[in-house]
């Protein structure tokens, strides 16, 4: 039996983004603030991506180490929901919290800590994120199609001509001149044909050991100790986030970032035994005499309210985010492993006695899939040593971050080598479509790099580029390899985005 579909043609715009998330916003805010006629697309029924529905609250890369803000889009986004904050998300007792907009690990001083506070890591209620970003994208003139994913893209010779799209309508089409991919995976990147890679290359390790990386997580700083990867492909474990309420964290930070063992909180590997998760994924006892946690630690952060946190400590490995059967799989585990954390931290960990949950995140949170070749491949050694690039669009400060591919470690990592690096614009261009940008975490980088780049503030920042860019692009009828990159350059600057390395701007 034979089906057709009848697609209509449902929208068209001078600028298309996919995706919704951090990176989209930065690019639909910006590309409609250029002039452009701009289209945002997002699959789910609220926008902001993992720093809203994924509960992915500490917002990192919106400053440099030296604490110097990156401004931009993502300032003003930072700044804003600081003030809904404050008018309608949290008690007076935290006012003050919410005037410095930070939380760090709620761990004992560490280098890990202190990475973290360096960065100004934003914390606040991921609703009032949701409505701020809603707001801007709406101040700005972007149209959005909210319950719409992508189905196909229509692609002829060099040029995007259309996206196949599924909405409650049905199947429709949206036209445009120049397309954005900020899906995270992707998905227009891959349905376009364009050149992409997933997860590690041969060597990694090695590679990162070459940069004299310094630690920032609690053990051992030699990951010469743990071996090459075993296989080249490798992808970053995938999580649920959760947030939980009255927790006395002045008495449960003393076990946060830290191994756990069994005598430290007082049982042994046979009573450990005896619980109903104990070897299930994540939970599998060794002849060690560590507490067998997915993360490999109890990792928590404080939120702006007093006793709450957002729990960090689920955690899946061997899913590709980009297959369905394995996304699929990974949400399945890390919705199980959500209440066997919480089990395991009223049972165990001081200060979680009386505690309680509030929410979990809507979506499961993937850390690495597709990641565009493009004409310029940011390589780990160039973020970690801060190489200056002319063509320098958006400045990466986060630590590199790689959660174990394999479980062996809880990371794998350590600080950069300067005040922050540069992202340059060649990673968002494609090969070979002309009119397709990448935008957030698919970006054109290696393994190393990616971990560092893919946090929420960098996407955004990111983001805004793509935008920029799309509407010069559309604007003066060329390939978006093709523009003036000093005029993408100062279009940011005068934007507010604040490029550390000024000096190479003409």
């Amino acid at each position: 039996m034979h089906y057709s579909i009848e697609a209509k043609t449902i929208a068209d715009s001078d600028v298309v983004v996919i995706g919704g998330g951090p990176a989209g916003l930065g690019a639909a805010i910006a590309a409609a603030r250029n002039g452009a006629k701009t289209l945002l697309v997002e699959q789910h029924g609220a926008l902001g991506g993992m720093m809203t529905l994924g509960l992915v609250m500490p917002l990192a890369g919106q400053a440099t180490f030296e604490g110097n803000l990156l401004g931009g889009i993502l300032q003003e986004f930072l700044e804003r929901v600081m003030a809904e904050g404050k008018n309608y998300c949290i008690g007076s007792e935290d006012d003050q919290k919410v005037k410095q907009g930070v939380s760090v690990a709620a761990s004992a001083p560490s280098l890990y800590s202190q990475a973290l506070s360096w960065h100004q890591s934003f914390f606040s209620s991921p609703h009032i994120m949701k409505h701020v970003a809603l707001e801007m994208v709406l101040e700005a003139g972007v149209d959005i199609l909210f319950h719409t994913s992508l189905v196909d893209v229509v692609r002829e010779n060099n040029r995007i001509t259309m996206v196949v799209v599924n909405t409650k309508s049905g199947i429709g089409t949206i036209t445009g001149r120049e397309f954005i991919d900020a899906t995270g995976d992707g998905d227009v990147i891959y349905r376009a044909g364009e050149e992409f890679v997933k997860g590690s290359e041969p060597g990694v390790m090695s590679s990162l050991l070459e940069t004299g990386l310094d630690t920032v997580h609690d053990e051992d700083a030699d990951h010469s100790a743990y071996g090459e990867y075993e296989q080249s492909g490798l992808m970053q474990p995938v999580t649920i986030m959760f947030t939980m309420g009255n927790i006395d964290t002045e008495r449960a930070k003393a076990f946060c970032n830290i191994k756990v063992r069994y005598s430290d909180i007082g049982i042994t590997r046979e009573d450990f035994l005896k619980l109903p998760y104990a070897n299930t994924p994540g939970f599998v006892v060794d002849d060690t005499d560590e507490v067998p946690l997915p993360q490999g630690r109890v990792l928590f952060f404080r939120t702006l309210r007093q006793g709450e946190a957002v729990i960090n400590m689920t955690r899946v490995i061997g899913i590709d985010g980009s297959d369905a059967a394995d996304l699929s799989r990974g949400e399945i585990l890390c919705q199980r492993q959500v209440f066997y954390v919480l089990d395991f931290l009223k049972r165990f960990i001081p200060g979680f006695e009386k505690s309680y949950l509030i929410e979990t995140a809507d979506v499961l949170g993937v850390r690495e899939t597709r990641r565009l070749v493009g004409r310029k491949v940011l390589t780990g050694r160039e973020a970690i040593n801060c190489v200056p690039m002319p063509d320098v669009i958006a400045n990466g400060t986060y630590i590199i971050d790689i959660h174990d591919p394999q479980g062996k470690r809880k990371a794998i990592g350590g600080t950069i080598h300067g005040e922050c690096y540069d992202i340059p614009y060649g990673s968002l261009t494609p090969k070979t479509v002309e009119n397709l940008l990448a935008a957030g975490r698919c970006i054109s980088t290696d393994h190393v790099a990616h971990s560092s780049a893919r946090v929420q503030g960098t996407c955004m920042l990111i983001g805004q580029a793509a935008g920029t860019a799309a509407a010069i692009a559309a604007a003066e009828c060329k390939a978006v390899g093709d523009i003036s990159i000093a005029d993408l350059q100062h279009r940011l600057t005068d934007a507010g985005v604040k490029l550390r390395n000024a000096a190479k701007v003409n």
